[in-house]
């Protein structure tokens, strides 16, 4: 049964009740003004239309929540000084907040907010104690370190921040200072996919010099023994003087990295990392199935020995 109807068979009780206790011999059930009333009488109008005449101090001024009609005006419970009043409802989230209303002649709280789907926006939508409890906000790219934050094309979301993953547009897509293979953030990544789809990005070792730094009287190793670099280059693109001993490397440090964009290790059998990958040879899965330094083939990240 609902509210409703609930209310109104109380209702008409009520009044029912109230016309039995008028005398028809001092005044009539039907009235317009309490002068249509008999003496000890008064007019009461009525919600729906009319008025009916009560006894003086059967009906009062003001509502109680009690499944009665207080006020004789046909309505149950409609108005009661706490009603509309805030209240907190007991439940979690946005449905915690509350107004007072009457139940069947029982003030309750009634949650002014249902649980809905949850959203990105610092609130309990669902009622279940947890804000935002849907989203990760370290790797979702529409909601990155935080509600709302988007993360532009060519970045994904890391650890809470966009950065790079375009690493193939000469473009600072995150907007740090750096473009596709000198971002760090594009470690791994495709590279160049119009030239070559499977090269990535990486951080190559550069093989170090057995002085501390090129620029002094001249370097100690075997390869820079001579009067030019035996080798590609020292570190840097190239050596910045003419010969070892006189200035500096281009490269800042010997023995340090230099990233680039590689293809994957193709040399399985010279102990370097060539692609930047920080894995040499075997190690590198790149290198599955072909022959490393003792002449077997890379098996399970391991060269085996000669057989």
């Amino acid at each position: 049964m609902s509210r409703l109807t609930i209310a109104a068979l109380v209702a008409g009780f009520v009044i029912g009740l109230g016309c039995r206790t008028v005398d028809p011999d001092k005044g009539t059930f039907s009235c317009a003004t309490t002068d249509d009333c008999g003496a000890g009488y008064e007019c009461r109008l009525q919600f729906a239309g009319g008025g009916r005449c009560f006894v003086v101090g059967f009906c009062k001024d003001e509502e109680v929540c009690n499944g009665i009609d207080d006020t004789c005006d046909g309505r149950v419970d409609e108005t009661f000084p706490s009603r509309d009043a805030a209240c907190t409802s007991g439940q979690l989230g946005v449905c915690a907040p509350g107004k007072t209303i009457c139940l069947l002649g029982t003030e309750v709280c009634e949650a002014q907010a249902r649980p809905t789907v949850e959203q990105c926006n610092q609130l309990d939508d669902d009622c279940d104690g947890q804000r935002d409890e849907d989203f990760d906000l370290m790797t979702d790219v529409a909601n990155c370190g935080a509600c709302g934050v988007t993360c532009t094309s060519g970045t994904l979301c890391r650890s809470g921040a966009c950065v790079e993953s375009r690493c193939d547009d000469a473009a600072d897509n995150d907007s740090n200072g750096k473009t596709d293979c000198d971002d760090e953030a594009c470690f791994g990544f495709d590279c160049n996919t119009m030239r070559a789809p499977s090269s990535r990005c990486g951080f190559a070792p550069v093989i170090p010099d057995a002085g501390v730094r090129d620029g002094g009287a001249a370097d100690a190793g075997g390869v820079d023994a001579g009067a030019i670099d035996a080798g590609n280059s020292d570190a840097g693109s190239s050596d910045a003087g003419a010969v070892d001993g006189g200035n500096a490397d281009a490269g800042p440090i010997d023995g340090g990295f230099v990233r680039g964009c590689f293809r994957p290790e193709g040399e399985c059998a010279d102990g370097f990392d060539n692609d930047g990958d920080g894995l040499a040879d075997c190690a590198d899965p790149d290198c599955n199935n072909q022959r490393c330094f003792t002449g077997q083939v890379c098996t399970m990240g391991t060269c085996p020995g000669p057989g």
